[in-house]
């Protein structure tokens, strides 16, 4: 008993250690473009952008992003998983193709 006291214990103390991944920021695209249009994150933070295209009534099938050039097409009702540099504070800018739809994330200092 005393055992498996002992096992449960240190389980659990384990679980609490376990190593988080990235923060996973989602966004949607809709009749409206990319929902939300913008997000916060704080610098030095892993995070992933997942962008889900819901929707086929808009040009949105692709997120071009401002500052890299880095295109990502968006296929309809699948996740597309897009990792965040997040070493500075700065706005992170994106669009679809036509710069008709756009969205941002910040990259908050604190």
């Amino acid at each position: 008993m005393k055992r498996m006291l002992m096992t449960i214990a240190l389980a659990t103390a384990l679980a609490g250690c376990a190593p988080k991944g990235p923060s996973e920021i989602q966004v949607a695209v809709t009749d409206k473009g990319f929902e939300p249009a913008s997000v916060s994150i704080k610098k030095g933070a892993d995070a992933v952008l997942v962008i889900t295209r819901k929707t086929d009534a808009t040009c949105a099938t692709e997120a071009v992003f401002e500052t890299t050039g880095r295109k990502y097409e968006l296929p309809l009702n699948t996740p597309v998983r897009i990792e965040l540099p997040t070493e500075a504070a700065t706005t992170i800018h994106y669009a679809c193709g036509m710069g008709m739809y756009s969205g941002q994330i910040v990259v908050a200092a604190k």
